[in-house]
């Protein structure tokens, strides 16, 4: 009967072991996830009871906390397995291009937006004040 017990309890030892792990591997994967597309990781903490659990088998939840490449702080949260990779629940936001500046020039003849540097109107042809 000891022996019994005794099996039980290393099967018990042998998944618990396994789970810790499974964690320093998961964890280990979503930072290379986020280092090389996202930003820097802020904080990596499991959630057992992460969004989707209940019908997930063999997936763990993890919230995550990063600051992407424009300096925003960004919490979302991600499954993965062994063998699957990283799914985010909401997809990551990459950042966007900055925003080009919109030229205050216009033609005299035909009001086209023009660029400091062009010498002529493209639209009309007119010779630039600027140029």
């Amino acid at each position: 009967m000891d022996r019994r017990y005794y099996f039980v309890f290393l099967i018990a030892i042998a998944a618990l072991a396994w789970r810790i792990v499974m964690h320093f591997v998961d964890k280990g994967r979503i930072k290379d996830e986020v280092e090389t597309r996202l930003g820097r990781i802020v904080s990596i903490s499991w959630n057992p009871f992460g969004r989707g659990w209940f019908f997930e088998k063999g997936e763990r939840h993890y919230d995550v906390t990063y600051i992407d490449r424009a300096g925003k702080t960004i919490a979302t949260g991600c499954k993965t397995s062994l063998v699957t990779g990283v799914y985010w629940a909401e997809a990551p936001q990459v950042a966007e291009p900055q925003t080009r500046l919109i030229s205050r020039h216009r033609c005299s003849k035909c009001g086209y937006t023009l660029q400091i540097d062009w010498r002529a109107c493209p639209n009309c042809g007119k010779a630039t004040e600027f140029a």
